[in-house]
């Protein structure tokens, strides 16, 4: 199952209103919003099925958007170190002081499809692995 095909679209979603900001910043801030996200998913996903109910817009089409976004950032942020994602948002260069010192290079997401394994995949990351033991055996 996709979640970004193509690196316009996951750049589109990270570069959107970052302005000036340096790596190291976005590198702590996607850092902090990362562990906050995953660790209170089911808490933002509640919170989220409020939103659309609560404003004058089509609720179906708010719902679509609102869910799709979510589960977009939650895949991003499960497939991604903090790092990556400041790269893919053009914040971050492979010789930056973050990127240097955790060791990743550019994020190359161009040519591919299918950026998260199959369902039920062991390279769907520690979201699979660590969803039953089950799974941490088989990976």
């Amino acid at each position: 199952k996709a979640v970004v095909s193509t690196q316009s679209t996951g750049s589109a979603l990270l570069s959107k209103n970052v302005g000036d900001i340096g790596c190291d910043t976005c590198v702590a801030l996607a850092g902090l919003v990362q562990k906050e996200v995953l660790a209170n998913e089911k808490e933002i996903e509640s919170m989220l099925d409020q939103i659309c109910t609560a404003i004058p817009v089509d609720q179906n089409e708010c719902d679509s958007f609102v869910n799709s976004a979510f589960e977009t950032a939650i895949s991003l942020f499960e497939s991604y170190k903090a790092n990556e994602l400041c790269q893919m948002a053009g914040l971050c260069q492979a010789g930056d002081g973050a990127s240097a010192l955790l060791g990743v290079g550019p994020v190359d997401i161009s040519g591919s499809t299918d950026l998260l394994g199959k369902d039920d995949d062991c390279e769907n990351g520690p979201a699979f692995w660590c969803a039953s033991e089950e799974n941490a055996k088989k990976c």
